[in-house]
């Protein structure tokens, strides 16, 4: 299994310009309560009954940045989102969604197995680590 600084390094080498991505400069999502997390998380369950709970799935070569860029289009239009870590991933499960955490500025509200359930609140401005590149930089 890779550590969290290995996966890390992985996100950084993914990156479209080359260049390592980092937390963003301000974490805006604030900290949630044990019982904010207990509600947020029944109400993440009744979403997945309901078969509306957005997916992106991890595959073997673990978090890149087009992950994470997809991953936070779900969190800004949808709130919840579960992030199937797969079989050949080979990352640390805990770890892992502390860092998925940070790098979307959202929270952790459960983990089952290698399913991880992040929350972020609607109307938060995208992080400015995920800034979608400008077209300037796309025409060169």
């Amino acid at each position: 299994f890779k550590t969290a600084a290995a996966a890390a390094a992985d996100v950084a080498a993914g990156t479209p310009e080359g260049q390592p991505l980092a937390a963003p400069s301000t974490q805006l999502m604030r900290q949630l309560t044990g019982k904010e997390r207990a509600v947020l998380r029944a109400q993440s369950e009744s979403l997945a009954k309901a078969k509306t709970l957005q997916r992106v799935q991890v595959g073997a070569q673990g978090i890149t940045f087009n992950v994470l860029m997809a991953a936070m289009d779900v969190l800004m239009k949808h709130e919840f989102l579960r992030i199937k870590l797969g079989d050949g991933c080979g990352l640390e499960r805990k770890q892992t969604a502390a860092l998925l955490a940070q790098l979307l500025d959202s929270a952790v509200v459960g983990q089952v197995g290698f399913t991880i359930t992040l929350y972020r609140q609607k109307g938060l401005p995208r992080p400015d680590n995920l800034t979608k590149r400008s077209t300037a930089a796309q025409a060169a």
